[in-house]
């Protein structure tokens, strides 16, 4: 699964870095190793920032914990779909 967190200046103002530390605290925690985590150029949905792509979907207004529901959330319908 790849996730990519824009780190351009509207959302690097809201704290996109903390939403990296807290997927990358995800990751090591819950041993995610096929899990990556990019930084991304401006996704251009400035008002709805910050901004975060995981598999092809666009979330808009994320907060570390809200990334974190949504990874989860994906996780465990991929495990009962498999």
């Amino acid at each position: 699964m790849k996730i990519k967190v824009c780190t351009w200046k509207m959302c690097s103002e809201r704290f996109s870095s903390y939403i990296i530390d807290r997927l990358k605290n995800d990751k090591d925690r819950f041993n995610l190793d096929t899990l990556e985590i990019e930084e991304s150029l401006c996704m251009w949905e400035c008002k709805k920032w910050p901004n975060v792509v995981i598999d092809w979907e666009k979330h808009n207004s994320c907060s570390p914990t809200k990334v974190s529901d949504i990874l989860f959330k994906k996780i465990k319908n991929n495990n009962a779909n498999n």
